[in-house]
C-alpha cells in the first residue's frame, strides 16, 4: 500500500509550510491534484492522511482532491488526447499492470500509437504523481 508512504510525504511537505508561517496554529486544508495514470486509491490515501495527521497540525484538516485525466501528446505530429478511466482500466487489467504503474506510470505509453498518425513516440502531458496544490493555515491572527 504506497498510499501511506504518500500521505507521509504529504504531510511532511506541509509541516514545512506549517513552519515557515508565522502564527501558525493548524492546517486547515490541503488541496490535492492526483493523477490518474498514478492509480492511487483516493479512499485508501484519505484514511492514510487521517491516521498519520493525528497529533499533527494537519490534524482533522479538510483533504480535497482533483483527478486529473491523463492527457498524452505526440512527439510526432503534436497531437493531444486523453482516455477516460474506463480504457485505463482496461488496459491495467488487460496487461497486468497494476504494480508497474505504481511505480512507473510512463509505463502506460507502450500500449498507445496516436490516434492521427499512428506514431508510437508519445509523452504523457498530465495525469500522473500527486500535486500539492495549496495548504490553508489557521494562524493566530484569524
Amino acid at each position: 500500500m504506497h498510499e501511506t508512504s504518500i500521505a507521509l510525504s504529504i504531510l511532511a511537505a506541509v509541516e514545512e509550510v506549517f513552519n515557515e508561517t508565522p502564527g501558525a496554529k493548524r492546517v486547515s486544508k490541503i488541496k490535492l491534484r492526483i493523477g490518474m495514470l498514478s492509480l492511487i486509491d483516493v479512499e485508501a490515501l484519505s484514511f492514510a492522511l487521517k491516521v498519520a495527521s493525528r497529533g499533527t497540525p494537519a490534524e482533522n484538516a479538510e483533504i480535497e482532491y482533483t483527478i486529473d485525466p491523463p492527457v498524452f501528446r505526440c512527439n510526432r505530429c503534436g497531437h493531444t488526447w486523453s482516455i477516460s478511466e474506463e480504457e485505463l482500466q482496461r488496459l491495467v487489467e488487460k496487461y497486468g499492470l497494476q504494480s508497474a504503474m505504481h511505480l512507473h506510470p510512463d509505463i502506460i505509453t507502450r500500449f498507445f500509437k496516436c490516434p492521427r498518425c499512428g506514431s508510437t513516440d508519445i509523452e504523457i502531458e498530465k495525469g500522473r504523481g500527486v500535486i500539492i496544490e495549496s495548504v490553508e493555515i489557521e494562524t493566530e491572527n484569524e
